[in-house]
C-alpha cells in the first residue's frame, strides 16, 4: 500500500557510484556504515511509527543502502515508481548535505504534486536557506518532528499546505519564506517508539547483513554538555531546537525496547547518550530494570561522557550481558580537551580504564583529529596516550573482550552546523570554510576527503590538518603493530593502503584539479583511482 509519508535516508553523496571519489580516512573511521553513512537516524523510524499509530501510512526507505548493495539499482526509477503525498528527505548529519539535496530535487522532479520536506539537525540549522535556495524543497520541519509531521498530515487532510504547521519553514503563495513557531519539545521520550523495524526498507540493511544485527536506542534527547563542535550539545538543543533540558526514556520503556528488538532478531543494542545525565535515581532504576531484559542480547554498548566511578561500573558489569563502553576524550592533551568541552584529566581517564579492566568491561576510547587547539606537538602527546592505552590491554587488542581496552580515532572533517564552534568560530578557535548548506554541498561535490574539510583552526590550515591526520594514522599503525593488534603483514598492508596511498592520492588529486577541462580532470581522477585499486589488489 502506498504511504502517505515516505521518509528517505540518502547516501552521503548521491552519485557516489558514478563519480571518482577518494574518501580516505573517512572510510576507515565509519567502516560499519561505509563512507556513504548508510545507517539512518533512529528519529526517522520514530516519526514513521508515530504517524502509523495515528492512522497514516508511513515508512522509511534507506535509499543509500539500496544503492550500495546493488550496483544495478536505479534510484531514479525507484523513486519514480513510488507514490506518496509527502516525501521527507533526511538531512540530519551534515555529511549527507549533497545527497539529501540531490534526492529532494529528484523527488520533486518526478512527483511535482507531492510535498517535499526536509528535516533533521542540519536541515534545522539551515531552515531558511533551504526553501530560499532550493526551490524544489517545499518546507523544512525543524527540530523534533514527530508531532510536527502529524500536524502537517492533518493540515494536508484539511486541504492546506504547510501553513500553520508548527516547526515548519516554507515559502508562502507569494514566495516569501515563513517560519512557524516551534512546538514545545516533550519532556519524556516514552510517547515515541524506536523499534518498528518492519517500517524500514530494504529488509536486511547494512547494519544487519554485514555484522551481527544491531540497532540503536536513545536514552534521552538533548544533552547537559557543551562540546564545542557538537551540533547536539546543550547549547545547540536550546538555541536551535527549543529544548531546555534532556528528555529521557523511562527504564521500563528501554527494557521493553530490548525485548522487542530481540523478538526481531537483533542481537546487539547501542544505548546512546550517557544515562548518568538522568541522575543517580534514574541510573539505579535503569540497571535494575535492564537486568531482566539485557540477557536477551549478545551484547550492549553504553556511553561515558565523563570518567566513571567504580560503583557505577560495577553495576554495569552485573547486567548479565557483555557490555562495551565508549568514552571520547577527543584529545590526549588536557588543555585541548577542556577547551573543547571535555572537562576531565588524563589521570581520571586512566583510572576509568583500570576500573573497566577490573570488573571486567570492554572500553573503547575515541579521539577526534582536528580540534581547535591541536598542533603537531599536541598530537604527539595524544600519540603517547594511545601508546599508554595499548600497553594497558592484556588481550592483544582483541576488541570486545571483557577487560580489554582499545582506542580509535577519526578526522572531524565537517564542523557541525549549529554547534558553538560553528556559531562562534573565532571564540572557539575555528575559521569556517563552509558557512551555509550551499557551501557544504559544493565541498562534497569535490572528489577527495581533504577537500571536504569545512574549517581551519587557529593553528592549522586545511592542508596542514590533512597531513597531520595521515601522520596520526601512520603512528597508529606502528603502535598497533608493536602491541600485537596488527601482525607485521597486516601493518604493512595498512601502511600502504591508509598512509602511503592516501598521501600520494592527495597530491595527485590536487594536480588533477588544475586540468583545463572537465574531461581532462575526470580522466586524471579515474587514473588515480585505478592506480589505487591496483595497489590494493
Amino acid at each position: 500500500m502506498e504511504p502517505d509519508l515516505l521518509l528517505i535516508h540518502p547516501p552521503s553523496i548521491y552519485d557516489f557510484r558514478k563519480r571518482t571519489i577518494f574518501p580516505g580516512p573517512v572510510a576507515y573511521t565509519v567502516s560499519e556504515s561505509t563512507d556513504q553513512f548508510l545507517i539512518p537516524p533512529v528519529g526517522m523510524l520514530s516519526i514513521a511509527e508515530y504517524l502509523d499509530r495515528h492512522g497514516y501510512r508511513a515508512s522509511v526507505d534507506n535509499l543509500g543502502e539500496r544503492m550500495a548493495r546493488d550496483p544495478t539499482f536505479d534510484p531514479r526509477r525507484f523513486i519514480e515508481g513510488t507514490r506518496a503525498r509527502v516525501y521527507g528527505v533526511g538531512l540530519h548529519w551534515c555529511v549527507h548535505s549533497q545527497g539529501a539535496v540531490q534526492v529532494a530535487k529528484l523527488c520533486k522532479e518526478l512527483h511535482p504534486d507531492s510535498l517535499v520536506v526536509m528535516g533533521g539537525l542540519t536541515a534545522t540549522m539551515f531552515h531558511e536557506e533551504i526553501p530560499t535556495r532550493y526551490g524544489f524543497v517545499d518546507a523544512v520541519l525543524r527540530g523534533e518532528a514527530e508531532d510536527a509531521f502529524l500536524e502537517l498530515m492533518r493540515n494536508l487532510d484539511a486541504k492546506k499546505g504547510p501553513e500553520g504547521t508548527p516547526n515548519a519553514t516554507y515559502r508562502d503563495s507569494g514566495g516569501k519564506v515563513r517560519v512557524e513557531p516551534l512546538l514545545k519539545p516533550r519532556e519524556t521520550l516514552d510517547e515515541y517508539e524506536f523499534t518498528r523495524l518492519d517500517l524500514l526498507e530494504p529488509k536486511g540493511s547494512v547494519f544487519t547483513s554485514y555484522m551481527p544485527p544491531h540497532w540503536s536506542l536513545p536514552v534521552c534527547r538533548g544533552c547537559l554538555y557543551n562540546c564545542a563542535s557538537c551540533g547536539g550539545s546543550a547549547y545547540s538543543y536550546m538555541t536551535h531546537l527549543g529544548r531546555e533540558k534532556p528528555a529521557f526514556r523511562s527504564p521500563r520503556k528501554l527494557a521493553d525496547d530490548i525485548a522487542k528488538l530481540s523478538e526481531q532478531g537483533v542481537r546487539l543494542a547501542f544505548l546512546f547518550q550517557d544515562p548518568r545525565m538522568g541522575g543517580r535515581k534514574y541510573t539505579d532504576e535503569l540497571f535494575r530494570t535492564l537486568k531482566g531484559e539485557a540477557p536477551l542480547l549478545d551484547g550492549m554498548t553504553l556511553e561515558l561522557f565523563a570518567p566513571a566511578s567504580n560503583e557505577y561500573l560495577r553495576e554495569i558489569s552485573n547486567l548479565g550481558v557483555p557490555v562495551t563502553l565508549t568514552m571520547s576524550p577527543e584529545s590526549g592533551v588536557e588543555g585541548a580537551r577542556m577547551s573543547h568541552g571535555r572537562l576531565y584529566s588524563n589521570d581520571a581517564l586512566l583510572k576509568t580504564i583500570e576500573a573497566c579492566r577490573e570488573y571486567p568491561l570492554h572500553l573503547m576510547v575515541f579521539f577526534m583529529l582536528g580540534l581547535a587547539d591541536e598542533t603537531p606537538e599536541t598530537m604527539a602527546e595524544t600519540w603517547k596516550l594511545w601508546e599508554r592505552i595499548s600497553s594497558m590491554d592484556d588481550h592483544g587488542g582483541s576488541p570486545g573482550r571483557p577487560g580489554s581496552v582499545s582506542y580509535a580515532f577519526g578526522p572531524m572533517i565537517l564542523l557541525d552546523p549549529g554547534s558553538l564552534a560553528f556559531d562562534f568560530p573565532e571564540k572557539y578557535g575555528y575559521r569556517l570554510l563552509a558557512r551555509n548548506l550551499t557551501e557544504y554541498v559544493e565541498a562534497m561535490e569535490l572528489p577527495s576527503w581533504h577537500q571536504w574539510i569545512s574549517y581551519e583552526t587557529r593553528n592549522l590550515d586545511r592542508s596542514s590538518m590533512a597531513r597531520l591526520m595521515i601522520d596520526s594514522i601512520a603512528h597508529s599503525v606502528d603502535t598497533r603493530e608493536r602491541h600485537g593488534v596488527y601482525s607485521r603483514v597486516r601493518a604493512a598492508k595498512e601502511r600502504l593502503r591508509q598512509v602511503t596511498s592516501s598521501r600520494w592520492a592527495m597530491g595527485q588529486v590536487d594536480t588533477a584539479m588544475k586540468a583545463q577541462s572537465e574531461p581532462e580532470r575526470e580522466a586524471a581522477l579515474a587514473a588515480i583511482r585505478r592506480a589505487l585499486e591496483r595497489s590494493d589488489a
